[in-house]
C-alpha cells in the first residue's frame, strides 16, 4: 500500500494559474469585449500614487486554502449590463471551481468600461 506525503499542500495553486483560467472563462461570456486594468486611485480601499495601476485580475487567498477573484470587464454597448456582468460571474465561478475542486470561494466581477460601437 502506497503512502501519501503528508507534506504537499492539498491545493498549492498559483496565482498565475487562477488568473489564466479567468481569462479563459471570461472572454468566451455574452457581451465582454475584454478584461482592463483599473487605477488605484479609484479603489478607496488602497490609496497608492496616481497612475499605478494594479492587475486586471485580482486574486485573494485565504487562510483555509480557498481564494476568490476580482474582475475589471469592458462590455459592448448593446449588451444589458446587469445581464452580461452576472453571467460572466457565474461562468467564472462554475469553470474555476470545476478546475481547482470547489475552491473558489467568490467572484466579483465589475464593469469598469462600455465599448462605443463605430
Amino acid at each position: 500500500m502506497e503512502k501519501k506525503n503528508a507534506n504537499i499542500p492539498l491545493t498549492g495553486y498559483h496565482t498565475q494559474e487562477i488568473k489564466d483560467e479567468t481569462k479563459k472563462a471570461v472572454l468566451g461570456c455574452y457581451g465582454v469585449v475584454g478584461i482592463v486594468k483599473r487605477e488605484e486611485t479609484l479603489r478607496p480601499d488602497k490609496r497608492l500614487k496616481k497612475g499605478i495601476v494594479e492587475d486586471a485580475i485580482y486574486v485573494k487567498k485565504y487562510p483555509n486554502r480557498t481564494f476568490s477573484v476580482d474582475v475589471y470587464l469592458e462590455l459592448s454597448q448593446e449588451v444589458k449590463v446587469t445581464e452580461a456582468l452576472a453571467e460572466a460571474q457565474k461562468t467564472i465561478m462554475y469553470l474555476l471551481n470545476k478546475k481547482f475542486s470547489k475552491c473558489c470561494a467568490g467572484v466579483n466581477v465589475y464593469g469598469e468600461k462600455i465599448a462605443l460601437s463605430r
